[in-house]
């Protein structure tokens, strides 16, 4: 049975706070009304974030202040993660009031043709990671994106405790060791495959590496019987690659972040 609407926006939704907790490293944090997930050693937005809020008008304001006080104390900048179903309907105007600015916008994205022929780059070789390169899956992450070495060490662990949770590597031609990173994982019991994180070392960029790994995830997510795959793609970068992949629209995901120290909020296009 085809993948609904329904299950496609839901792991669009949720795909951040889909992981399990790794205590101390990667938290689950409880606070009302939303999904939460810290990184007790790491400031960093992806790592401490705050979504998929079901908050109201009467307690949604203290709420904001609960995670920023949270985060707060131990000097944490905190994301908050801003999916369509988010209430109450004014909590952007509630989030920038108690400080939060946008530091991303993007567009939540769908392919349900996972037989679609991509672009074929021959220069560019891609296969699964295994346990022996972690080292390097942790340094493209690192450098690539560029996030801190702890969360791009936890993000690597993490994702091999959900299902179908894979590192990709991808190598170019007449460059020793590879060059860009990426990684696939399901939401349990679903059919719906998503797209996570994809990270190119500055030099090797526009070689076609990110629609290489693209094209691995999405004949792998076919293979193991998944018939659509989603992902969160920021406007400025992954997104318009992926609408001419064939991915098509189906909501907006903006991503919001406040400091405890003002001007400190990461530039995540950097």
């Amino acid at each position: 049975m085809a993948a609904s609407e329904r299950s496609i926006l839901h792991a669009v939704e949720n795909s951040m706070f889909e992981f399990p907790e790794i205590k101390g490293r990667w938290d689950i944090v409880d606070f009302p009304g939303v999904r939460a997930h810290a990184t007790p050693d790491v400031s960093h937005p992806f790592g401490n974030m705050v979504g998929v809020s079901t908050l109201t008008e009467a307690n949604a304001d203290a709420v904001i202040e609960q995670v920023k006080d949270f985060f707060g104390k131990r000097g944490h900048v905190v994301g908050w993660w801003l999916n369509p179903s988010s209430t109450p309907i004014d909590l952007v105007a509630r989030l920038e009031a108690a400080g939060f600015s946008r530091i991303v916008e993007q567009a939540g994205l769908v392919l349900t043709d996972l037989a679609r022929e991509m672009p074929r780059h021959p220069e560019v070789t891609v296969r699964r990671a295994t346990d022996r390169d972690r080292t390097d899956v942790v340094r493209l992450y690192e450098q690539g994106y560029p996030i801190p070495e702890a969360l791009a060490s936890v993000y690597c662990d993490v994702l091999s405790l959900v299902d179908c949770g894979h590192h990709y590597l991808a190598y170019l031609d007449g460059v020793e060791g590879p060059v860009a990173v990426s990684s696939m994982f399901s939401p349990r019991g679903s059919s719906v495959m998503v797209m996570q994180g994809a990270a190119t070392l500055e030099p090797h960029r526009g070689h076609g590496t990110y629609t290489a790994l693209m094209a691995a995830r999405l004949a792998d997510a076919r293979a193991m019987g998944k018939d659509a795959a989603v992902l969160q793609g920021d406007r400025k970068t992954s997104a318009p690659i992926c609408v001419k992949l064939g991915f098509r629209e189906i909501c907006s995901v903006d991503f919001y972040a406040w400091s405890p120290t003002p001007g400190a909020t990461p530039d995540l296009h950097a």
